[in-house]
């Protein structure tokens, strides 16, 4: 303890920078956590926290009592979480690879500056945005179709193509931003690697898929193996502000997150719902660790631990 004090006391500025995160992940992380206990107890009005009767696991119970709305619920949610998690790995691959690659520093710079920007606009603006360009009597790509002679489109009322318009928006908003931590790394790549390359007579795409892409498989197996704690979770920002909660379009664009949110604001159901996070939370620790561990068994040194 004493060696402890000591070392955190040589350290104090380090400790110091890092205090506000720490204390911003421990109001917003662990002490929430208290709340699972709702997850456990039936919602009384009038009573406390404390006075809520215990009902055992009778609120997952409840989640399974419509199982198609519950299949469906998780299905979109895993399904985006693939669909992102794949596309989004590739372009911001791919994305970085471009840049490393480019030799104007100056298109370099603004291109990523410009690829970027969309990270910073709210989810509320993002709405207004597709539903400008998606509106049905107003919109641009109606306006558009109508232009080059073709019927418009009911986007609002037709599910089947949100998969896609949402997959758009979600790459148009994360590949710059997600682009940023494979740029780092291929900025430690040794440049000696591709000047011995160079006297063997590889060419730039021969050494990208000999040299860069093989030194980028860890990242991103350590990226992916991340992103597993989130399978069960889903942007509410995405699947609830952008697709405006209409429920015409819940077959293919609710997931478990936006129907959270949903009953919260049409219902006092805090049993039920925190018994959803609960579940959730669950299965994204369970695929953390079974993933970890089979990437552990196959390459000990692209596992997180």
């Amino acid at each position: 303890m004493k060696g402890l004090w000591k070392n955190t006391w040589k350290h104090k500025w380090l400790v110091l920078m890092a205090l506000p995160t720490v204390v911003i992940l421990f109001m917003f992380h662990y002490m929430p956590m208290f709340g699972l206990v709702l997850a456990f107890r039936e919602h009384r009005f009038g009573m406390t926290i404390f006075e809520w009767p215990w009902v055992g696991f009778d609120n997952f119970r409840v989640l399974f009592t419509v199982p198609e709305t519950m299949w469906r619920l998780i299905r979109n949610t895993v399904g985006y979480w693939a669909l992102f998690l794949i596309t989004g790995t590739f372009f911001n691959v791919v994305f970085a690879i471009l840049l490393d690659e480019c030799r104007l520093k100056f298109f370099k710079k603004a291109a990523h500056t410009v690829a970027i920007f969309p990270i910073f606009i709210s989810w509320i603006a993002v709405s207004f945005i597709v539903h400008a360009l998606l509106n049905e009597n107003f919109g641009m790509i109606n306006s558009m179709l109508t232009r080059f002679g073709f019927e418009t489109i009911s986007w609002y009322i037709s599910p089947r193509y949100w998969p896609a318009i949402l997959l758009i928006v979600n790459l148009w908003r994360h590949v710059g931003f997600g682009s940023i931590i494979y740029l780092s790394a291929l900025s430690g790549i040794d440049p000696e690697m591709y000047e011995s390359a160079r006297v063997d007579g590889a060419g730039r795409w021969r050494q990208i898929r000999s040299i860069t892409l093989p030194m980028l498989v860890p990242l991103i197996c350590i990226m992916t193996l991340l992103s597993l704690g989130s399978i069960m979770v889903s942007n509410t920002g995405l699947f609830y502000q952008v697709t405006r909660n209409v429920g015409s379009l819940w077959p293919t664009t609710q997931t478990i997150d936006a129907y959270v949110l949903n009953a919260l604001r049409t219902r006092t159901d805090f049993g039920r719902t925190a018994a959803v996070t609960l579940f959730q939370s669950g299965i994204g620790l369970f695929m953390v660790l079974f993933a970890n561990l089979v990437v552990r068994r196959w390459n000990p040194d692209h596992a997180l631990f």
